[in-house]
């Protein structure tokens, strides 16, 4: 029988409810090829997060090692290199987070396999089923289909839904703990928390994001001067707004970022990206500015203003100003 390989890692020893949502993924691409799921767990202490995996109904293997204890993606992947010769899977899964591409490169030209990114569905075909992603920050969907016998895949947190364990009844898998003995070139020693500890996007009820669209970095100004009109806020941004070093990464939203989901998520100039929206997707009402009549923000946005920011804020903050004298 064929079989799908399913990557979760663990932050001490606890698994992100990302990783989970791959079970969902793998299934999909299963009702193909009738193949078995196992699912794969590293950590340091692997117990817990395998006894929890195993509820979905699949087979769980946990890879034990001290070096887990914090991610260490070079591990994993020679961890999974070893799990590739003993299972001969046709696909191995991972979360599309900066951990999972490292893995995930490393073991596409270790182990020879095709690679495919950024996965936001899956929809099946008579052969092999259809991968979909987005390209030019979410202008273009393209559907691709593994060339490769063999293929690993990374997929977007939030784009399938964790498994429903109660009304599907599903009859709990075996659990495996393997002790590893692998050696990686580094040890991670420990997180930190971002030094911007007063930014905390996740427990805001308003965020006002700034994109690549509001031109340059003065215009900040105006974003913040938004965020002010509202009593429990924060200024979010895109990748590209943090890679700039215009704001910390402390305030990135996305894949790369955190994940949020305030009552009033305000995008200014942000084109769309997946790995954007799939942190900010879940927001209750989400309000986009962009002069590009065709940006990808568009199309999750429950209110669309087509204009140049710089003309827009000004003139809501003035007419807020107006409301409240």
């Amino acid at each position: 029988m064929k079989t799908i390989l399913v990557i979760i890692d663990t932050i001490t020893n606890k698994p992100q409810v990302s990783g989970f949502e791959l079970i969902s993924f793998a299934e999909k691409l299963a009702e193909n090829d009738y193949a078995q799921i196992k699912v794969i767990i590293s950590g340091e202490n692997t117990r817990e997060a395998a006894e929890k995996a195993a509820l979905y109904g699949h087979d769980v293997i946990g890879l034990e090692h001290d070096d887990f204890r914090y991610p260490n993606p070079e591990l994993v992947a020679n961890e999974i290199t070893g799990l590739i010769d003993e299972f001969h899977p046709v696909y191995v899964c991972l979360q599309h987070t900066m951990r999972g591409c490292q893995t995930a490169a490393r073991v596409s030209v270790t182990a020879g396999f095709g690679c495919i990114t950024a996965v936001e569905s899956c929809r099946l075909t008579d052969k092999m089923p259809a991968l979909k992603k987005s390209m030019f920050n979410g202008k273009i969907n393209v559907d691709l289909q593994p060339d490769a016998m063999q293929s690993i895949v990374t997929v977007l947190p939030g784009a399938f839904t964790v498994p429903d364990i109660i009304s599907s009844q599903r009859i709990p898998g075996t659990i495996q703990v393997r002790k590893t003995t692998g050696i990686s070139a580094y040890k991670p020693l420990g997180i930190r928390e971002s030094a911007e500890e007063n930014v905390r996007l996740e427990e805001s009820d308003v965020i006002v994001s700034a994109g690549r669209g509001i031109g340059t970095r003065e215009n900040l100004e105006l974003v913040r001067s938004v965020a002010r009109l509202f009593p429990d806020s924060a200024v979010g941004a895109s990748r590209t707004i943090c890679d700039l070093k215009w704001l910390p990464f402390a305030h990135q939203v996305g894949v790369t970022g955190k994940t949020v989901s305030p009552k009033l998520y305000l995008a200014c100039g942000i084109s769309g990206a997946q790995q954007h929206i799939a942190g900010m997707k879940g927001s209750q009402m989400i309000v986009a500015i962009n002069k590009d009549p065709q940006a990808a923000i568009f199309s999750i946005s429950d209110y669309i203003i087509v204009e140049d920011l710089t003309t827009f804020l000004p003139l809501l903050i003035r007419k807020y100003d107006e409301m409240n004298k």
